[in-house]
């Protein structure tokens, strides 16, 4: 595995439409983000041994606190590909694990305490679109 720590608007278009049409979920805010091609987010591709991307690890700081999100292939998930996105992101300053981190999907706060974050807070969409904290 290889990977590379970027900016999502440093994304070649190529790159930035595979990572939205394979790995993400139709249709969400991370598809927008990567067909748009312009926001900052800090962003780690990881590419697999065919050398096509099959993860991706994102932060940025929502509602006041940093988050943690990502995609892996499902075939190649609980392989510590995520991990290697998380710590990427870490050793280039763009997580800090002694702040606390928000996550929005169940897989994402075990990753976070296996990369050493103590305050993990979980977010889940309510039915009318917005995002509440639940115990994470």
């Amino acid at each position: 595995m290889i990977s590379e720590v970027l900016l999502l608007h440093e994304l070649d278009d190529d790159l930035a439409k595979h990572c939205a049409q394979f790995l993400c979920k139709p249709g969400s805010e991370m598809a927008r983000e990567f067909k748009l091609c312009r926001a900052r987010t800090p962003l780690c591709v990881i590419y697999g041994e065919d050398a096509d991307p099959c993860a991706w690890i994102a932060t940025h700081v929502w509602r006041g606190i940093q988050t943690l999100e990502g995609f892996v292939a499902p075939e190649l998930r609980r392989r510590g590909i995520a991990r290697i996105g998380v710590l990427s992101l870490k050793a280039c300053g763009h997580l800090d694990i002694t702040k606390p981190v928000a996550v929005f999907a169940p897989a994402c706060v075990e990753l976070a305490y296996q990369c050493g974050f103590s305050d993990v807070r979980m977010f889940q969409r309510t039915p009318i679109g917005d995002w509440k904290e639940v115990r994470a």
